[in-house]
């Protein structure tokens, strides 16, 4: 079990630590513009692949689907 000054100490050197990496951060941060956003996105994104195919992708959203019945009341005749 730790003592109330070792946790302090530790406490103090996560300080220290969290001082170093934001200026660090705030020396090395470039921004670069980003012509087109979906080129971004899809440049992080150029690592994964779907194995399924097409038809089992559908299959899964078709299967996913389920019946809402937001709305119901507005149309039924009981509010007309």
């Amino acid at each position: 079990m730790s003592t109330r000054e070792e946790a302090l100490r530790r406490l103090e050197a996560v300080a220290n630590e969290l001082v170093a990496l934001r200026a660090a951060l705030a020396e090395g941060w470039t921004e670069t513009p980003v012509e087109d956003a979906t080129q971004a996105f899809l440049a992080k994104c150029e690592g994964w692949e779907d194995t399924r195919s097409p038809e089992e992708i559908i299959a899964e959203i078709y299967a996913a689907r389920t019946i809402s019945h937001r709305g119901v009341a507005l149309f039924s005749e009981e509010t007309v």
